[in-house]
């Protein structure tokens, strides 16, 4: 018809125009003949169409990026593309690259894969993720999650919080003692990147309705595809009786500044005080439980009170003073290596800390506590940190749970019977295969965050989820002013270099740029005009 309309029907006008092209169809059905004809050998094996699959979900979700796989079966399917363009697209280097390297994780995976493996599926229409709890687990997984989502996959992703920041609970025994400014610890929800493109709800969790696939919360009822259950845990108070006025515990931002507040008022009451008992009393500090967060808040509260407290209380002489670190465990945070162990153990005594092992709390009055059911202690200041307990809704739910009330996860760590149900942090029970139940730490919940988003996205767009594996390559505890105890794989570091490596790595894991310049400012501004002792008056109530 083009030969026609627009060169004639003559026997010239139909060789020089149509039979060209004619010759150009021929050949390029010859290239299709060929494609068509791997195809057909290709079609029957699964790894090939799992690759196939592989790469063009890639392409989708890169749709800024080349996609010749993509542009290869539509052009097979519709004939959009000449067969040589599909051909030569397909065989070029770097495609070939792509193909090998998809056919290899596909054959290997089914190696390795057991079992009966479930068909992958693609979800099409709006999904809906629920994420409880703005902690590391929660927030982690919204930073990863959302960046990676694309627009067109018409995810909405929101979290839920009473408390509209996110902590970075690790420091907050460096706010209690003056070091750091509380607010520089928290970062606002909404001050996240991509900020546009998930929900934030402050409201609290009242229920967690697994069979419905729904949250009741405080601000109404929210239904889910996917839930993120990442709402942390809270003080374990089995062991403490009615009586616990004196008692603090350090779990959130108002406990810091009320523990500072009483430590301050202690030391103007005991400036005051005429009878030396009475001021002995007000001077003996006990901290209950030796884990990490005990032993740094003992080291901090020395540091506190001999390098900067007691030069404004001339009245009162350092002999006065008593700090005890009461712990059940014959062995001071006993997931810590034994000779950072060892050393940290050294360091408090050296500092006059006081450390009673194979020791617990028995009872609590308003001005002494008992201790092993046979000593007395005079004091007014029982710090509580000897252990935590899951969140109270995950604790409640009718899954498989262990005596902490967290909730037990599978390598995937989705709730076994639940799809799309995860919990992370100090929500979830992970068995490590060597080392058995993995102690609950905010590295651990960050990096349990970002495998949790992973595996969201692979249901998301069917691919392949990621398994977690725990690793326990470095640790590290903070010890007063200018010390810690670092191991990073073998190489174990002490002292001042290690407080130095300790303070770059916790201030890359705060939040924001501006928190994490004001963090190590703080620092850095308290070694050289000391802490924060301002008495603020504040009381429970308040």
């Amino acid at each position: 018809a083009r030969t026609v309309a627009f060169h004639g029907s003559s026997r010239s006008d139909f060789s020089r125009y149509y039979q060209p092209f004619c010759k150009r169809i021929d050949r390029d059905n010859r290239w299709g003949r060929m494609l068509f004809s791997v195809n057909d050998r290709a079609k029957n094996s699964s790894t090939f169409l799992l690759a196939q699959h592989r790469l063009i979900g890639d392409e989708q979700n890169n749709i800024k990026g080349p996609q010749p796989f993509t542009k290869s079966a539509w052009g097979m399917f519709t004939g959009s593309y000449s067969y040589r363009s599909i051909t030569l697209r397909s065989i070029n280097p770097a495609s070939l690259v792509k193909l090998s390297w998809a056919l290899l994780v596909e054959r290997t995976g089914k190696l390795f894969r057991r079992g009966v493996t479930a068909p992958r599926r693609i979800h099409i229409g709006g999904r809906k993720v629920l994420i409880l709890g703005s902690g590391f687990g929660g927030t982690y997984v919204l930073r990863s999650l959302v960046p990676a989502l694309n627009k067109n996959e018409n995810v909405v992703t929101t979290m839920i919080s009473d408390e509209n920041y996110f902590l970075f609970a690790p420091l907050l025994h460096k706010v209690a003692m003056g070091a750091i400014e509380s607010r520089h610890i928290a970062y606002p929800i909404r001050r996240l990147q991509w900020r546009d493109r998930f929900k934030f709800v402050q409201a609290t969790v009242e229920k967690i309705d697994l069979k419905n696939r729904r949250v009741v919360t405080s601000n109404g009822t929210l239904e889910y595809d996917y839930l993120v259950m990442a709402l942390g845990s809270i003080t374990d108070r089995s062991g403490l009786n009615p009586r616990e006025s004196n008692v603090f515990t350090l779990s959130t931002l108002r406990d810091s500044r009320l523990i500072r507040d009483h430590i301050i008022g202690s030391f103007e009451r005991a400036s005051l005080e005429t009878d030396p008992q009475r001021r002995k009393q007000l001077l003996t500090f006990v901290i209950s439980g030796a884990g990490y967060i005990g032993i740094q808040l003992a080291a901090e509260l020395r540091d506190f009170i001999h390098n900067n407290l007691l030069k404004f209380y001339k009245e009162i002489s350092p002999d006065d003073i008593r700090i005890m670190l009461i712990e059940i465990e014959p062995k001071i945070v006993s997931e810590l290596h034994t000779k950072l162990a060892a050393y940290t153990m050294k360091h408090l005594q050296r500092m006059g800390v006081e450390v009673r092992l194979r020791s617990r709390v028995t009872y609590i009055w308003e001005d002494h506590v008992e201790i092993n059911s046979r000593e007395s202690i005079a004091t007014n200041t029982l710090i509580w940190v000897a252990g935590v307990v899951a969140n109270p809704r995950i604790s409640e739910l009718d899954v498989e749970r262990d005596s902490m009330g967290r909730v037990l996860v599978d390598r995937y760590l989705e709730v076994p019977g639940m799809p799309g149900v995860y919990a992370l942090g100090d929500c979830a029970h992970f068995e490590d295969p060597k080392t058995g139940p993995i102690p609950p730490r905010a590295h651990t919940a960050v990096r349990q965050a970002k495998v949790t988003a992973h595996n969201i996205l692979a249901d998301i767009r069917g691919r392949d989820k990621k398994q977690y594996h725990y690793s326990n390559i470095a640790e590290m505890i903070s010890l007063g002013d200018s010390k810690a105890a670092v191991r990073i794989a073998d190489l174990r570091l002490y002292g001042i270099t290690a407080r130095l490596i300790w303070l770059v790595a916790y201030s890359l894991l705060v939040t924001g740029t501006y928190n994490r310049i004001r963090v190590v400012l703080d620092w850095l501004l308290s070694l050289v005009f000391g802490r924060d002792t301002t008495f603020l008056k504040l009381n429970r109530r308040q």
